[in-house]
């Protein structure tokens, strides 16, 4: 969103678009960073301010979907380069596509490196363990705490993770103490697959 409120903040007039509903998105934008960085910090990162922040997303997202369509996607003044230098589609799609609810599991595959550096790799097969994320989603909830076998609502770290191979840099104090970490699959309108199984990990 930031690229968008950038490139468009000179050339209102320009594109027809009224500063008032160009004050709308940055509205949204300004909160939402908000919550970004304090879930970023590790001095004010708490499951409340990830809940907080999931729900901001939720109730924002279809106005920020709605705003782009009306004054970008469909705006005859905005040429299609211009959309695809802000990151969007160069025109919109002729038919929607559903947006599958994930239904697939995570399995990670977890190495272990000196420095408390730990390695996940997530795909959503057994039988093909090339890392990817399935069809229809965009990212991954992790959560992980120390503890064993460990649920869901008693890990106290929950993250966002877009990458089906990423790597996470522990404390020394966390080292030699079993960890567990869990995962699930989340599409592009925030509805979230099931959880995965623990897996054990042990910083060192």
């Amino acid at each position: 969103m930031d690229n968008i409120i950038r490139d468009i903040k000179d050339v209102l007039a320009e594109y027809g678009i009224p500063a008032s509903a160009y004050q709308v998105l940055t509205v949204i934008y300004t909160g939402l960073m908000d919550l970004v960085e304090r879930w970023e910090n590790p001095h004010t990162s708490t499951p409340e301010v990830y809940k907080e922040l999931v729900d901001y997303q939720k109730a924002t997202d279809q106005t920020v979907v709605d705003w782009i369509i009306r004054y970008l996607m469909v705006n005859d003044l905005v040429i299609p380069a211009r959309r695809v230098g802000m990151g969007l589609p160069a025109e919109m799609r002729r038919k929607s596509v559903p947006t599958p609810i994930p239904d697939q599991k995570v399995y990670a595959e977890i190495t272990l490196k000196t420095g408390g550096w730990v390695q996940f790799r997530l795909f959503h097969t057994l039988q093909n363990k090339r890392a990817s994320k399935p069809a229809g989603t965009i990212g991954c909830e992790f959560c992980y705490g120390v503890g064993e076998n460990l649920r869901p609502e008693d890990c106290l770290k929950h993250e966002i993770v877009t990458r089906s191979i990423f790597t996470k840099v522990f404390d020394p104090e966390t080292y030699d103490k079993p960890h567990t970490a869990r995962f699930r699959w989340f599409n592009r309108k925030g509805e979230y697959g099931p959880w995965s199984n623990a897996y054990r990990f042990t910083p060192q």
